[in-house]
């Protein structure tokens, strides 16, 4: 596949399994700490990361890369924040897991038992690739524990 062929995402999520696929796709980005932000009468959370293209790994491609996008969650109420305070050292970041939904929160969850709640009125999340791709030199491996010998 030719470089020229590889479209940035750009995804909408308006239900539970919208989410779910957009999880999988955010899954291993990097957030910076100052990079994130709740305009509380607009009612949105925005945040930029570094995200891992597992696009790439459905197309059939075997380049590693990463890309910054854009991720906007709409109808929040509030936000809260555990295993971290937005006042630590902004130059840290964080390791995103997965995105959640249980009605009515968003769930980021992040490595290192982190985790961001969102309380929506409605699941509206919005993902946009903004920047050209880098090339990275390892993609990133998980542990998956047999929870039968756990």
């Amino acid at each position: 596949m030719k470089k020229t062929d590889i479209k940035p995402l750009k995804i909408v999520a308006h239900d539970r399994e919208d989410l779910e696929v957009l999880s999988a796709f955010m899954q291993d980005a990097i957030i910076p700490l100052n990079g994130m932000d709740f305009d509380k009468q607009a009612e949105v959370f925005k945040l930029c990361a570094s995200r891992f293209r597992w696009d790439l790994k459905l197309q059939g491609d075997q380049h590693l890369e990463r890309i910054h996008a854009g991720l906007s969650f709409h109808t929040v109420q509030s936000v809260s924040f555990r295993g971290f305070t937005r006042s630590e050292n902004q130059c840290h970041s964080l390791d995103l897991l997965a995105i959640r939904y249980d009605d009515p929160y968003v769930y980021l969850i992040f490595a290192a038992d982190a985790q961001i709640r969102l309380t929506v009125g409605e699941i509206n999340v919005r993902l946009k690739d903004v920047d050209d791709a880098w090339p990275v030199v390892h993609q990133p491996v998980h542990k998956i524990l047999n929870q039968r010998n756990a």
